[in-house]
Order: C-alpha cells, then sequence, then structure tokens
C-alpha cells in the first residue's frame, strides 16, 4: 500500500516539504484528487491525497479550519498545497491543527504540475490494486454467504460492525432503523427516537446535509454528537437498480476509515439492497395470496360454506362480518413529482401493513387485513349475538385505536380516515365492501374533518346518487338555487350557506345566529335577501324539506 511516507521518499517529490501532520506518516494513499471548489467535499473518499491551491479558504483562517476538520472527517490521506498563488504561506493555524489531528500538509514547490502528481501517484497505486481486489473478492463472499442463506439484517449490521470495527446502524429510506450494532455504545437508547413501535434516526442532527444528498450515491462525512463528543459519522445511501433502500451510517467512534473498511460498506450495502428486495417480495407475495382470497370473498365469488373452506385461511365462519376501509389521506410526501410520491407512497403502505399486522395480532384476534393502493382493507369479525349498539361501539373503538396507531408511525402531517360498511354474516361480506367503498365515494370532495363514518351516516346520500341523475339533480337544484347560487357568485356573498345553517337549525333565529358567529340582525338582514332571490315561500313545511333537498344535491354534485 502507498503511504504518505513512501509518497515523499519518491524521486519526482524528493522537494515537496512535509509542514504540518507528521504523525499520519503512515496514512493510505488509495486515490488522489483535485480540490478548488469549497462545494466537492462531498465527492471525496477516503484514503485520497488531496492537490490544491488553496484557493477557497485562503482568505478566512476559520474557513480553513472547517476544512481542515472536513478532509480529516472523511480520513483523506494528506493535503499537498501549492502556495504562492493565493496563499502566501501556510498558516500555522492551519498547521498547528494539522498536527494535532495527524493530517500531513505537504508544501507543493512552485512550477510543479497538477497532473504531473496525479500520473505518478496513480501509476504507483496501480501497482498495488491485487491486494484491494483480494480484499474485495473475500467480503464479497461474505455477505454473499449472508444473503444466501438469509442472515437478515441484524446479521449483515453485525457483519459490518466487525468488518469496520465501529458501530453500525441500518436505516430505510424514511429513516426508520432497520437494525443496529452498537454493542459497546448504546446509541439506539441515546439518539434513535421511539415513534409508535417504530425506531426512528433524528436525521435533524446532520444540519447542513446537501438537499437531496442521496442522489449523489457516494458516502458522505457529517460530524455526530455522542457522548457531548463529537464524531464522523459517514452517510451511505444504498441503491441498486436506481431504487433508493435506505443508508447505512457508520460512527467512527472507536477508528477513523480506512480503504478497505469502504470496500466492506460498498459489499454491505449491496447484501443491505437484496435484503430488502427478498423482503418486500416476500410480503408482496403474501399480500397477493391474502389479497386473491379477500377479492374473491368481498366480489360474491364464494357462495357458499363449502366453498369458503377449501381457503386456507383463519376466518370465522360462525362471525358476523364488517369491512372497514383506512385511506391515505395526507402522506406528508413532500414532492413534486407523481412518480416519486407514488413509489413513496407504495413504500409507506408496505411498511404501514407489516407493522400493523404485527400490532393487531393479539390485539384483535378477529380482525384481518390486506392493502390495496394507498388504502389498507380490514374485516372485524364480531359476535352476532351481541346488540346493534355494541357493535357500532366495538367498530368505532377499533377503527380509532387502529388509525390513531398508523397516524403514529410517521410524521405528524400524515392523515388516515375510515369508512365503515354495514356489519353481516361472512357470504354476504360483498355488500359491506360496496358499502365503504360507496362512503369513499361520497366523501371525495369532502374536507373530512371526521375521522371515521359509516355508511348508515350517509345512507341517504348514497341514496340519492343512486336514485337521482346528475342531469336530474342538477336540474333539481336549479330550479330551487339558481338565482341565489348566481348572486354569490357575483356579489363574493355566502347566503347558500347561511341558508343551509338556517334550515338545518329549523328556521330558529337564534341557534342559527350562534352557529354562523354573526349578530341577530345581520342574520335577519341576509333571511329577507335569500327570501327575495328563492322562487318558493320559505317558510312553508314542504318548501323546506326541498330546499333542504336541492343543497344536498348541490353539494353531492360539487
Amino acid at each position: 500500500m502507498l503511504t504518505v511516507n513512501h509518497f515523499l521518499q519518491l524521486a519526482p517529490f524528493k522537494t515537496f516539504k512535509l509542514v504540518a501532520g507528521a504523525n499520519g506518516l503512515e496514512n493510505d494513499i488509495t486515490g488522489v484528487n483535485i480540490l478548488d471548489n469549497p462545494n466537492a467535499s462531498d465527492w471525496l473518499s477516503a484514503g485520497e491525497l488531496l492537490i490544491t491551491s488553496g484557493y477557497f479558504f485562503s482568505e478566512n483562517t476559520e474557513i480553513q479550519k472547517r476544512f481542515i476538520q472536513r478532509f480529516k472527517e472523511i480520513n483523506c490521506s494528506a493535503i499537498c498545497i501549492k502556495p504562492h498563488i493565493y496563499l502566501k504561506g501556510i498558516p500555522q493555524s492551519m498547521r498547528d491543527l494539522a498536527n494535532e489531528l495527524a493530517l500531513p500538509i505537504i508544501e507543493i514547490p512552485y512550477g510543479i504540475a497538477f497532473s504531473k502528481i496525479m500520473n505518478i501517484v496513480m501509476g504507483e497505486i496501480s501497482g498495488r490494486m491485487n491486494e484491494r481486489n483480494q480484499a474485495s473478492l473475500a467480503i464479497h463472499s461474505q455477505f454473499f454467504e449472508i444473503s444466501l442463506h438469509g442472515g437478515g439484517m441484524k446479521k449483515i449490521a453485525a457483519s459490518l460492525a466487525k468488518m469496520v470495527q465501529n458501530p453500525i446502524v441500518l436505516i430505510d429510506s424514511d429513516w426508520s432503523v432497520i437494525a443496529c450494532n452498537d454493542n459497546k455504545h448504546p446509541l439506539i437508547q441515546e439518539t434513535i427516537k421511539k415513534i409508535g413501535n417504530t425506531f426512528t434516526f433524528p436525521i435533524e442532527i446532520f444540519t447542513d446535509l446537501p438537499i437531496n444528498f442521496e442522489r449523489i450515491k457516494k458516502p458522505i462525512t457529517r460530524p455526530f454528537f455522542f457522548a457531548e463528543k463529537e464524531y464522523p459519522c459517514v452517510i451511505v445511501p444504498v441503491y441498486f437498480d436506481t431504487v433508493h433502500y435506505g443508508f447505512i451510517l457508520v460512527v467512527q467512534i472507536e477508528r477513523p476509515l480506512i480503504d478497505f473498511d469502504y470496500i466492506a460498506l460498498e459489499n454491505g450495502s449491496m447484501a443491505f439492497a437484496l435484503e430488502q428486495i427478498r423482503l418486500f417480495e416476500i410480503e408482496r407475495t403474501e399480500n397477493r395470496i391474502r389479497r386473491d382470497f379477500f377479492d374473491h370473498l368481498l366480489s360474491g365469488q364464494i357462495k357458499d360454506l363449502d366453498a369458503l373452506a377449501t381457503y386456507d385461511t383463519p376466518i370465522d365462519p360462525t362471525l358476523n362480518y364488517t369491512v372497514l376501509i383506512l385511506s391515505l389521506q395526507k402522506s406528508g410526501i413532500q414532492t413534486d413529482s407523481l412518480m416519486k410520491k407514488k413509489q413513496a407512497e407504495d413504500r409507506i403502505m408496505k411498511s404501514l401493513l407489516s407493522s400493523l399486522t404485527s400490532y393487531t395480532a393479539n390485539r384483535f384476534p378477529h380482525l384481518h387485513l390486506f392493502s390495496r393502493k394507498n388504502q389498507l382493507v380490514l374485516l372485524l369479525g364480531t359476535d352476532p349475538k351481541s346488540s346493534a349498539f355494541k357493535t357500532h361501539n366495538e367498530l368505532s373503538d377499533t377503527a380509532e385505536r387502529i388509525r390513531m396507531y398508523l397516524e403514529q408511525q410517521g410524521p405528524a402531517e400524515r392523515e388516515f380516515f375510515c369508512t365503515i360498511g354495514s356489519t353481516l354474516p361472512i357470504l354476504e361480506l360483498a355488500q359491506s365492501f360496496e358499502e365503504a367503498k360507496k362512503v369513499i365515494q361520497l366523501l371525495e370532495n369532502d374536507s373530512k374533518e371526521e375521522k371515521i363514518y359509516f355508511f348508515d351516516d350517509v345512507y341517504f346520500d348514497s341514496f340519492l346518487v343512486d336514485s337521482i341523475s346528475k342531469e336530474q339533480g342538477k336540474k333539481f337544484y336549479t330550479h330551487y338555487l339558481d338565482m341565489l347560487l348566481t348572486y354569490d357568485l357575483e356579489n363574493k356573498t355566502n347566503f347558500t350557506l347561511t341558508l343551509k345553517a338556517y334550515l338545518a337549525h329549523h328556521l330558529n333565529i337564534a341557534t342559527t345566529s350562534r352557529a354562523l358567529f354573526i349578530h341577530r340582525n345581520t342574520l335577519l338582514y341576509r333571511i329577507k335577501k335569500i327570501k327575495m332571490l328563492l322562487p318558493v315561500v320559505l317558510d312553508q313545511e314542504k318548501n323546506t324539506f326541498a330546499l333542504q333537498l336541492a343543497l344536498r344535491l348541490y353539494d353531492l354534485h360539487h
């Protein structure tokens, strides 16, 4: 392996001068890079010999110190600086910090071309590549054995931690912790947050991560504070075939990473991705099997109990069942790309299905679930001898507990709402499923301030939609409300909403004004204007019902 000491002894570099960091002369050089861009430090790799004119840190002592610190965090082998152009000399503050960090600083004589240094160093390194290739092959074999025998994420984390001799944390693309190996240092207890049944790594501790930095597809290094000390943390994005599966985090508590450690991380990231693919495929297959059975059941294809018995399912035919559909209302995903949003939502639903299956297993023994797009479909079994009131309360309680659990598994802005069909014998469950879907359809344009909706609560609306065509409905509400709607539109008033509230409170001025938070006289003025805009006498009972129906049809079609 080419070391900094060997580099300085090469004939072309005899005139190079070591000015600081003599304790780092045995650092291995695994590559060479020219750096004259302050934003390019994330593209550096461990073991690289850096060549620079010092242009981007020539005028500021604090910037000089910050970059020296960053180069050490990355574990660069040495820094070769050509002064006299932008730096009149290598500042003492830089030398002092380099001595403290054992990071060699080498002064390049004036007139030596950067390209010459690169060519000679790369020529020396190429002669030492066989050792590196042998190490890479051995590491690859270890991870291949883990993948072949289904060792899982814990085994991958343990093997990586042993190879790099530092704590390892494996994290998915949403920064949920998959596995952690930190036997000597309790990172999981000190740093990782628990949200519901999920452990999440606090990404906010890395204050200067580039936007979408995972697209760089290479390790970057950031400071990590643990036990009141700062340690370099290497963050490795895990990709396979353009799909981002997560990150490997290495906190360099025991020792800095060397070139062979990055070989281990590269092979470990491949094992990570393949294990994720394997787990996703198993889960997808299991969910497809469940979904196929439930599709047959919920479409009415299973006609009798003998046919039901042919399926290997824990469904209890002696119970009544109810379909609950939990729909993802707000995902908390921040992206303008529809494709990326769908991919992220698919990952969310897979993760939620897995965690919800574990959560409900012992708490709700007669509950069965599967996923469909951005929905979770649940079948809840209840005692057919229970009263309607008791069954309703059990359904409400179960739906709310599950809804809250799902929302606690992610960011605060993630929201679900639940629709619930009728409770029926198992062979009639297709009706319950259609009812739960119908509620979703009726709520399409609703703000969904409530989070749980029973089909019975919207039965009247369902009847209207099924019985009155869109054309007939529009003709009906136009007959009663056309002048009022036009007046609101042209004058930017809200008389239609006032009429709805007035009818809902049975034409009571006092309760309507309180509900609308307006003065009684204001309401009287509005009612007077509304009466002038309606084609019927507002106070007659047959007309109040017709107006309520017109308002409901208007809402259903807008």
